[in-house]
């Protein structure tokens, strides 16, 4: 740092820990956020482990250190949280008063300004992005570029992660090198940030003209809504990356057009995204399609293309928000603020302009997305199964589940008490194992239960949290009192009760009297390809995947119709025994297949495990007294050490104590040696190929460096994918094959199974049909083989275990009354 720049930092009265680097007639001037302890030492900074790694980047560029200027925009070490009594454990760095941030961005603009051929800034992180533009969040703006004056000089600032924040987080490091990449291109000048011509505020003329006009296109249509106070507020339209339209309902204050003109607009609408000859691009259309059937009773008949789920098949681990897709695929500068911020300025026509964005960036990232996808080779799997699926769960969503409402009302009213006395329960079990008179605590409170526990009764767990595993791990720990244990199950049991009462009894229902949720094919991190589900966008229904069994009764058929229900048996451990090669699995599981009723394949394992003979194991988990069976430790085993689940874990999810577990441990794997060798081999393919592509086509990819922790996640990818993209192949199967009768669809998914609604008569035909597609033969190579670059490939059939729902006293078909078929019974 020259002997000017230090008089003004001692003449603002600050202490600085480290200079600057580098060149200072470079073009290029790299900000970082502050020291470390190594670049304090040395009196330079970025060189420590995040130097190093920005210049094995940056070398990629062309760029050496040399070869740009370097600065901290923060001139000392920041305090970290470690270091500062009163700062919070998950707070990374304590935040500068505006005092300090003031003195130091004007040192940091007096700095700049004094570089002579300063042409680009690279800011590394939040404090550089504060300081030069005034912008807070580095993980919205990362990846943007910002034009500004620095002095009199025009300047181009690109923004991204500090490198310190890519090591502790080392999936953001392909987003890293992606936001670096652009630097090549803002110095060369190919950097372009698109012009976008946003036609807002049409006549009614001008809206019909348009909509007229799309019904000849013959490229692709990117549309989007906004909504607002619970209704449409905006349509818009884009037919190339740079221009579209926004069809406004409202504007401020006032409707755009009259009620005939809005009608006719609305059955223009219709007509548009009916004409199954246009080709629609979305960004989370299952959200735009399922709003504007439900709310506006418009129904797009299918989209062609969505940027987010082909970004989520592309970089399943990524974030796949439309501003993140900008970010990587566009030079549109970050502006998803816009989309709130219009109401600070009261503008409204801010929003137009925004709806349009929307529009115009889906298209551009829809072109780039569809190369990618076809040189990645995933475009068939993409458009014949994800693309495939997502009308179909629009149709769920929309369809919905009746709800028995004077049983979820009669529920609510009664779990009143019931959580009333289990909180109760609580306190009087927390006094007895205490031995006092008086113990006031809330059930509900992390910090009462972290003081109960550890401070007054000094329970030992793993670490401080005080969550439902964790509880089960201090009521197995051999110091837990008996009276202790009876306040952790007390506590379990309000927790159960207080979670069935908000969760399930008092969510809210549609006008209609039915529940819905929004399935989500990007829901599940570790298990792409996996559906979860939540609330509708629009605020009511809720998870209907995880429905508790005394919740089932309050879902029921439509009057005059049946539910029929299947779900695949054991399929993932089927999956596990094919992928890692296991014979005794493979025979065994086909024997089960093949002698339904009359050939276990648990009871299997537990033969083999505790070498009992096999008609001496249980057929059922547990005893009249409530002992677990071998059969359950043996399935139990099956289920979670496949996935490398620990002795301690195993223990806590069974119930088992930890040299029962230990000892499950060790058999298991002693029967089972494949299981190790499976985890082995899948490193090893992982580390060659970087990723993992399943038989049906969907890929996972390794995009930070390969660590041991990261293996939990590679070992769970193949099963679970593979369980969710075949179990829900089956939707569109069932609904697309010409035999489904009209009025049959499917309701419900709960990741391995799915319930049908259909009238009484075509119960037969309806489960025939689901089991044909269940039961279609599915074709693995195992790991082993292909990392040898053997081709062969094992046929799996895994077969499905059928229900169907009777009447209950008063006629009615419930989920809860859905009765088990044996195989004769199915199509009979």
């Amino acid at each position: 740092m020259n002997h000017e720049l230090a008089a003004a930092i001692a003449a603002a009265g600050l202490v600085f820990d480290c200079g600057a680097g580098g060149s200072v007639h470079a073009e290029v001037a790299i900000v970082a956020e502050a020291p470390g302890e190594r670049e304090m030492q040395a009196k330079a900074p970025l060189i420590g482990n995040s130097g190093r790694f920005l210049w094995e980047v940056m070398r990629k560029e062309g760029i050496t250190r040399n070869h740009v200027y370097i600065t901290n925009a923060v001139k000392r070490k920041l305090v970290h949280a470690s270091e500062s009594l009163d700062a919070s454990p998950k707070q990374a760095k304590l935040a500068l008063d505006k005092q300090e941030m003031a003195h130091w961005k004007h040192i940091l603009w007096e700095e700049l300004s004094r570089l002579p051929k300063l042409r680009y800034i690279v800011a590394l992180g939040g404090y550089p992005l504060q300081m030069l533009t005034g912008e807070t969040g580095i993980t919205q703006f990362r990846g943007s570029v910002f034009p500004m004056k620095i002095g009199d000089r025009e300047v181009q600032m690109l923004c991204t992660f500090n490198p310190a924040f890519v090591l502790r987080e080392p999936k953001q490091e392909i987003v890293f090198r992606m936001d670096m990449g652009k630097l090549k291109r803002v110095r060369n000048g190919t950097f372009t940030p698109p012009r976008i011509d946003a036609q807002i505020n049409p006549t009614f003329d001008e809206a019909m003209s348009y909509l007229s006009d799309l019904h000849q296109c013959d490229w692709p249509i990117a549309y989007d809504i906004e909504t607002m106070s619970g209704e449409t507020a905006c349509i818009g339209f884009a037919t190339t990356a740079t221009d579209g339209m926004c069809i406004n309902f409202r504007t401020q204050g006032t409707h755009t057009y009259t009620v005939s003109e809005e009608r006719e607009i609305r059955v223009a609408l219709q007509q548009v995204l009916a004409n199954r000859r246009l080709k629609f691009i979305t960004q989370n259309g299952h959200f735009d399609a399922s709003w504007l059937w439900f709310k506006d009773r418009i129904r797009v008949h299918g989209h062609h293309f969505d940027t987010m789920l082909a970004h989520h098949l592309l970089y399943p681990a990524l974030p796949h928000n439309l501003g993140f897709i900008c970010a990587q695929y566009t030079d549109q500068p970050y502006y998803k603020d816009d989309g709130k911020e219009w109401r600070n300025n009261n503008d409204i026509d801010t929003f137009w302009r925004y709806n349009v964005t929307d529009c115009c960036i889906t298209y551009a990232a829809y072109e780039k997305l569809e190369v990618e996808l076809q040189e990645q080779g995933l475009t068939a799997f993409y458009h014949n199964h994800v693309m495939k699926l997502q009308p179909e769960l629009v149709l769920m969503s929309v369809g919905g589940v009746l709800c028995d409402g004077e049983l979820k009302q009669r529920t609510a009213a009664e779990l009143v008490d019931g959580v009333a006395e289990a909180r109760e329960l609580c306190q009087t079990a927390a006094c007895e194992a205490l031995g006092v008179v008086d113990y006031q605590f809330n059930p509900r409170s992390t910090r009462d239960l972290s003081r109960l526990f550890f401070t007054d009764l000094k329970l030992v767990g793993r670490g401080s949290s005080t969550d439902k595993e964790n509880r089960d791990r201090m009521r197995a720990h051999p110091r837990t009192s008996p009276a202790a244990r009876r306040t952790i199950d007390a506590i379990n049991a309000y927790a159960t009760e207080s979670k069935f009462a908000s969760v399930y009894a008092n969510s809210r229902l549609d006008p209609d009297g039915r529940f819905r949720c929004e399935y989500k094919q990007t829901g599940v991190m570790s298990a792409p390809g996996r559906l979860s589900s939540a609330q509708t966008m629009w605020g009511t229904g809720l998870n209907m995947q995880n429905i508790p069994e005394r919740g089932k009764g309050m879902f029921i058929a439509d009057p005059g119709y049946v539910l029929s229900y299947y779900d695949m048996a054991q399929i993932e451990a089927r999956f596990v025994a094919y992928l890692a090669d296991i014979p005794t699995w493979k025979q065994q599981f086909e024997l089960a297949r093949l002698q339904p009723g009359s050939y276990d394949a648990h009871c299997a394992l537990a033969s083999e495990m505790f070498k009992v003979p096999y008609e001496d194991v249980p057929t059922y988990d547990f005893e009249a007294d409530g002992r677990k069976t071998i059969r359950f430790t043996a399935k139990r085993c099956r289920h979670g050490l496949n996935y490398r689940m620990a002795v301690d874990r195993l223990a806590t999810t069974t119930g088992l104590s930890i040299i029962e577990a230990e000892k499950a441990y060790r058999l298991y794997h002693w029967v089972t040696p494949e299981i190790t060798v499976w985890w082995d081999t899948l490193a090893a393919l992982v580390r060659r190929d970087r990723g993992i592509t399943t038989c049906f086509g969907r890929r996972w990819l390794l995009l930070e460096r390969f660590e041991e922790s990261a293996l939990d996640s590679i070992v769970a990818f193949e099963p679970q994918s593979m369980n969710g993209d075949h179990t829900a192949s089956v939707i569109y199967k069932c609904h697309n094959d010409a035999r489904w009768p009209r009025d049959a669809r499917m309701i419900l998914n709960i990741h391995d199974a799915n319930i049908a609604m259909h009238r009484p008569e075509d119960g037969e035909l309806v489960r025939e049909i689901m089991r044909g597609y269940a039961e279609e033969p599915i074709y693995i190579t195992s790991v082993a083989d292909r990392l040898a670059g053997r081709a062969r490939r094992d046929e799996l059939i895994v077969p499905a275990d059928f229900g169907q729902s009777v009447p209950d006293e008063h006629g009615v078909h419930r989920w809860s009354t859905i009765k088990k078929l044996k195989r004769q019974q199915v199509l009979a």
